[in-house]
């Protein structure tokens, strides 16, 4: 009698776990590409009618177009979401499995705590970074907002619930754990992911200065915000790769910024 062996099986490659984010690199380039293109196109149109209407001269179209980024940053919100949906429909997946394993509200609770408490070196050394480029001025993004009533009602309800709907899930929920998987070292993944994620803050709103594009305030920008998204990150891993504790907290910043924002006590 004799003996077959059994085929060899192929390697399976193991999922990063809690992470079931769709679409593979191309689907992550997608969310990124996506992102960055509309908050550049967005204020280019923005600028764009305002010039048609007579509301602004078109030298300085684009820096009033740039107090509108905080509401027309809910379209590109809008936009991140609904490639999520595609690639989620594409590859049969679901919302609620980028979001990690499943969280209680005491542990969203806690866990937001936590994240706001670790947000406070970066909280401090934005503030000395503001500090050093800008005196007791406010920064550019925040002193050049000024839109009507209705708008800022906007920003502070509706806003920074769309931006934890979409950019932590986009960025940690889908792209990070697809590029995990590509390169097979986590720490170059997120490293890679929290210089792309700073960079594109560098993106909005953009300033003119001096017939230019001010460049140092699109470096502010990616400075003032990298410690951030770099605790953020190490928080998702530290928090097992649930989401929800930094939403929730990031969701807290924000929404106190576009409220002081609203307010007149910023700007």
């Amino acid at each position: 009698m004799t003996t077959t062996t059994p085929p060899a099986q192929p390697a399976v490659r193991p999922q990063p776990s809690g992470a079931a984010a769709p679409g593979g690199v191309g689907g992550a380039a997608l969310l990124v590409a996506t992102r960055i293109t509309l908050w550049l196109g967005l204020q280019l149109l923005v600028a764009g009618l305002l010039v048609l209407g007579r509301a602004a001269v078109s030298g300085k179209a684009l820096n009033a177009a740039a107090g509108w980024w905080m509401v027309y940053g809910a379209l590109v919100d809008l936009a991140t979401l609904g490639v999520i949906g595609w690639l989620l429909r594409r590859d049969r997946g679901s919302y609620r499995s980028l979001l990690g394993r499943p969280t209680t509200a005491w542990q969203v609770v806690l866990g937001g705590v936590g994240v706001l408490a670790a947000s406070v070196p970066a909280m401090v050394f934005s503030g000395q970074l503001t500090s050093a480029v800008y005196g007791d001025a406010s920064p550019p993004m925040f002193a050049v907002v000024d839109v009507p009533p209705l708008a800022s009602a906007a920003s502070v309800l509706v806003v920074p619930l769309l931006a934890e709907l979409a950019e932590p899930v986009a960025y940690l929920g889908v792209v990070l754990p697809r590029l995990e998987e590509r390169i097979g070292r986590p720490w170059i993944a997120a490293a890679i992911v929290v210089i792309i994620w700073a960079a594109e803050h560098g993106c909005y709103p953009l300033l003119i200065s001096g017939g230019g594009l001010d460049l140092g305030v699109a470096a502010y920008r990616v400075g003032s915000v990298l410690p951030f998204l770099a605790i953020w990150t190490a928080a998702w891993y530290a928090l097992g790769r649930r989401l929800l504790p930094i939403m929730a907290a990031r969701w807290v910043l924000n929404g106190g910024t576009a409220l002081a924002l609203a307010l007149g006590l910023v700007g």
